[in-house]
């Protein structure tokens, strides 16, 4: 694995380790009682199904006890068996603490951070009569599936940092805001921008934003008044960008849509409660500033790369899938925070650990507190970054 350290404590740090720790500061789920293997053990499953080609939990059993025979490896349908034992909002108040910990270690609290908010579609293919399956954007030749809202530290540092199961529950606008407001606080996340996409263009959306005092820019949605302002506008301006203040007509707050002009697609529509300076400063900068919300659009396919394949109906086996993509992928960020590293090598190390930890007990790995690892690390970061700077002088 290429780094820019020193290859004595990555070769010999178990990223199985790391990872395993992450899991462990509470477990992702908790075993029944009369469970016949340990959390480790069945771990050891789902992250070789995360990270492996053998991407379900069928496969992955089957893969490690055919690699490592007589050994205890535990069965598809036994993980499902714990896994049903719990419930899904067991899993995700498990993914909370463990974000909590992640966010102590980056050193993230009380830092102002833009976050994107969205939706996330997981397609199904099975009956639509399947409890809590929903209507969904059509994807993959199904318009039905399970849907999450996420919540996303966008910019430099990156971070799925809440997930929240809106499986069964009508799309509330005013009650998920809430939620979702309410989370980031409890979370000491202090925000500096929020990014949506069109489907937040609502008056419930801006209208809690303006109620939390918190700036936002949100892809807008075209309607007949804002076709008929626009069409004045060009009629007196031509096909030029434009700012003008906009309210529902079912009332909220005032604020300002931007209307960006593209020669190819047309008008290109933001909606921000930021203050207007320059208009041709302005046009310019709130769609430069969207583009970070397309971070998340990067981070999708970098959370497919330790995607489980299931079949399951389980609404918990299905979140906790989905919880364990978004785990792995703020592993990887906390790991790129210090390495050189990408999703592929992460995988291929853990995996080795994996056969290693399986055969021969997690102990026989070194395993370096994830703290202390990252430590070191920034330390030596550091300390390499001063060398070369005095290399430089001396030149």
């Amino acid at each position: 694995m290429p780094t820019k350290n020193d290859p004595m404590i990555i070769d010999t740090t178990s990223l199985l380790g790391v990872s395993s720790e992450l899991f462990s500061i509470i477990d992702i789920i908790t075993l029944p009682a009369e469970a016949n293997y340990s959390y480790q053990e069945t771990l050891n499953v789902l992250l070789h199904a995360a990270t492996s080609s053998s991407n379900s939990l069928e496969s992955a059993s089957n893969d490690l006890r055919s690699k490592i025979p007589n050994l205890r490896i535990p069965s598809a349908d036994t993980i499902f068996n714990y896994i049903k034992s719990n419930s899904t909002e067991d899993v995700l108040s498990s993914f909370r603490k463990i974000n909590n910990e992640i966010f102590e270690m980056m050193n993230l609290k009380n830092n102002v951070h833009d976050i994107a908010v969205d939706f996330h579609d997981k397609a199904y293919y099975g009956s639509r009569d399947t409890p809590l399956i929903r209507g969904i954007k059509p994807k993959n030749g199904t318009s039905w599936g399970y849907s999450f809202c996420t919540l996303d530290i966008i910019g430099n540092s990156k971070l799925t940092f809440d997930v929240i199961d809106i499986n069964g529950l009508s799309k509330d606008y005013s009650i998920l805001m809430d939620s979702l407001f309410e989370r980031i606080e409890n979370m000491g996340v202090k925000v500096g921008t929020v990014y949506m996409d069109r489907e937040f263009f609502n008056k419930k959306v801006i209208s809690k934003m303006d109620e939390h005092k918190l700036d936002f820019v949100i892809a807008a949605k075209s309607n007949k008044r804002i076709k008929g302002i626009l069409e004045k506008h060009t009629k007196e301006n031509g096909n030029t960008s434009t700012v003008f203040e906009y309210r529902f007509l079912e009332g909220g707050p005032t604020f300002n849509i931007i209307a960006m002009w593209d020669q190819e697609k047309g008008y290109i529509l933001f909606a921000t409660n930021k203050k207007v300076g320059m208009i041709d400063t302005f046009v310019k900068q709130i769609p430069e500033e969207y583009r970070k919300r397309w971070n998340i659009e990067t981070g999708y396919r970098v959370k497919n790369d330790f995607k489980i394949r299931t079949c399951s109906k389980s609404p918990v086996a299905r979140t906790l899938f989905f919880v364990i993509q978004c785990i792995m992928y703020n592993i990887l960020n906390v790991l790129k925070s210090v390495l050189e590293i990408t999703a592929y090598q992460m995988k291929s190390v853990i995996n080795q650990d994996i056969i290693k930890a399986v055969t021969d007990g997690i102990e026989s790995l070194c395993n370096i507190p994830v703290k202390l690892f990252l430590d070191y690390l920034m330390k030596f970061n550091r300390e390499r970054s001063r060398a070369l700077r005095a290399r430089l002088r001396d030149i």
